[in-house]
């Protein structure tokens, strides 16, 4: 005979409520009652209908995950942490991918809301007006991971990209280098292209070793790596040092430097972005910025089902910038002075 909740309740000698309220964690019950609830639970070898459970919660227990790119490995590092959190949690997670396209992203918020997910999590490069408008019709939680929030009912977590590469830069000077290039995302990215573009530019600038041609630009990938890499080569003064926006781009940098015969780090040092395993896989390792994307994930997560759960009692808005390291590796090296 299949049980139902009415059995347990009975046996345990508490009410229908109670035993949703422990099945649920939704409201504070006693230790003494909650351990007998679960007594029977366990030995009745009782499962709850999910569907039913959804249905009378007006919760769907699904999560939305929005990321620009399923194949980098950023992201999926990102949902790792997710997924690490939440593993022993009653949520399942919806991932979407947009390919960095705002109306895909728009799109895919629409598709989550009409799947009835209790809440979002957006790992998110840019948007615009109507993106923004689609966040505040979506009427659930959001958290964003790697961006601001425009609203103060959306939460963030993010490093300072700014602070960050101002440092990446600012080691490179040290080092000795004066010919400094940069390839960069897209400026209307703004945390990975933008902050991260002018804090290099910021201290090359109070350095006095700041030049506008010494600059390429790509959307993070090897290939955006190589070729701008192949640009910046082509200046009439070439560099000795080379700044890039994410670990793929310098891989891509350091690939095309050495088809040319360049050895990196002694004729080219260069520095990524992120900390992805290539970095440290790659030969030369790479020095590069390291981003705590697991945390990013697991606090995201966090903070989005305390949220769901907390309904009637939200905590105010918040922001959370987390720590990043620079990570000195096999890829840079102290300039030779020229004889």
């Amino acid at each position: 005979m299949k049980v139902t909740i009415n059995e347990i309740a009975k046996r345990a000698g508490v009410s229908k409520a109670t035993v949703s309220r422990v099945l649920n964690n939704s409201k504070p019950v006693s230790e003494e009652i909650k351990k007998r609830v679960l007594a029977v639970i366990e030995d009745t070898n009782f499962k709850p209908n999910a569907v039913a459970r959804s249905l009378s919660l007006k919760k769907s227990h699904l999560i939305g995950i929005i990321i620009p790119d399923l194949s980098n490995p950023v992201f999926s590092r990102i949902i790792a942490g997710i997924e690490s959190y939440i593993r022993n949690l009653d949520y399942s997670l919806l991932i979407t991918a947009t390919d960095f396209d705002i109306e895909m992203k728009i799109q895919h918020i629409h598709i989550l809301k009409d799947k009835g997910v209790d809440g979002l999590i957006l790992v998110t490069d840019h948007g615009n007006s109507e993106f923004y408008e689609a966040m505040l019709a979506f009427g659930k939680p959001i958290v964003m991971v790697g961006s601001d929030s425009f609203a103060e009912s959306i939460p963030f977590v993010r490093i300072d990209n700014y602070k960050a590469s101002c440092e990446a830069t600012q080691y490179l000077i040290d080092l000795g280098h004066e010919k400094i290039g940069m390839i960069r995302g897209p400026l209307t990215d703004p945390q990975s292209g933008k902050e991260r573009f002018e804090g290099y530019r910021d201290t090359l600038v109070k350095a006095g070793l700041y030049e506008e041609n010494l600059i390429a630009e790509g959307w993070y990938s090897f290939d955006d790596g190589y070729h701008g890499m192949e640009m910046l080569l082509s200046k009439s003064q070439r560099v000795t040092a080379v700044f890039c926006a994410c670990d793929l781009m310098a891989v891509g940098a350091i690939k095309y430097a050495s088809e040319q015969g360049l050895k990196v780090p002694l004729d080219l040092s260069v520095i990524g972005f992120d900390d992805v395993e290539i970095a440290r896989m790659y030969s030369p390792s790479i020095t590069t910025v390291k981003q705590p994307f697991e945390e990013n994930g697991r606090i995201a997560i966090e903070t989005l089902v305390q949220m769901i759960e907390e309904a009637e009692d939200l905590a105010p808005f918040h922001q959370q910038i987390l720590k990043h390291q620079l990570v000195v590796r096999e890829s840079t090296i102290i300039r030779k002075s020229e004889e």
